[in-house]
C-alpha cells in the first residue's frame, strides 16, 4: 500500500497530517501484529504437518515408530510470537538421532544442527555413534534402534514460509 500525505504550510494542514501519520502508524502496528501472527500459524501448520509423518525412532523389532509432538503458536510480550514443538520425540525428529541415517558423528543434517551442539552422537552416552544401539523402554523391555532420520520440521516450515513471506505480507497489507 503506497500512503500519500500532502501537506500545507499552515497549522491546520500540518495537524491534519500529523492525525493522519499518527492513524498510519496504528494500522501499520495492527498489521505488522496480524502478520507476524500468520507467519507463526504458517510455520506452526506445516511443521506439524510434517512432524506427524516423522519417524521418531526405528525399532528394529517393532519397525518406523512415530512420535508425539504437539505444536503451539503462543503470544510473548508485545511484538514476539513464538512457536513452540513440545514433545519427547521433538528434538530427535528435528534433529534425528544416530549415524545410521544422519551421516558423520559430530555433524548435522539439520543447517542449525552444530551451531546449536546437537549433533550426531553428542546425545544419550555416545550410542548414536553406533549403527545399532539398545535401551531399555518405558514398557520395560529393551529395545535395538537405528535411532531416526532427522526430518527437520520447523526448520523445513521457516524455509518454506520464508519464501512465501512476500505473499503473506501482500495479502496482509492489501486489506
Amino acid at each position: 500500500m503506497t500512503k500519500v500525505i500532502n501537506v500545507q504550510l499552515n497549522s491546520a494542514s500540518i495537524d491534519a497530517a500529523i492525525r493522519e501519520l499518527r492513524n498510519y502508524e496504528k494500522w501499520l502496528y495492527r498489521k505488522s501484529v496480524v502478520l507476524r501472527e500468520r507467519v507463526a500459524y504458517f510455520i506452526a501448520k506445516d511443521a506439524s504437518t510434517v512432524f506427524n509423518t516423522s519417524i521418531a525412532e526405528d525399532d528394529l523389532w517393532e519397525g518406523a515408530i512415530t512420535g508425539s509432538v504437539e505444536v503451539s503458536v503462543e503470544p510473548k510480550g508485545e511484538n514476539i510470537t513464538l512457536v513452540i514443538a513440545s514433545g519427547k520425540d521433538a528434538v530427535f525428529m528435528e534433529f534425528g538421532a544416530g549415524v545410521y541415517y544422519n551421516g558423520a558423528v559430530g555433524t548435522s543434517p539439520n543447517p542449525l544442527g552444530v551451531q546449536l551442539g546437537l549433533t550426531i552422537g553428542s546425545y544419550g552416552f555416545g550410542n548414536g555413534k553406533k549403527e545399532v544401539w539398545g535401551y531399555t523402554g518405558e514398557d520395560g523391555k529393551i529395545h535395538l534402534t537405528h535411532g531416526a532420520p532427522a526430518s527437520m520440521p520447523l526448520y523445513r516450515a521457516v524455509v518454506s514460509v520464508a519464501n512465501d513471506i512476500e505473499q503473506i505480507a501482500r495479502e496482509v497489507f492489501s486489506t
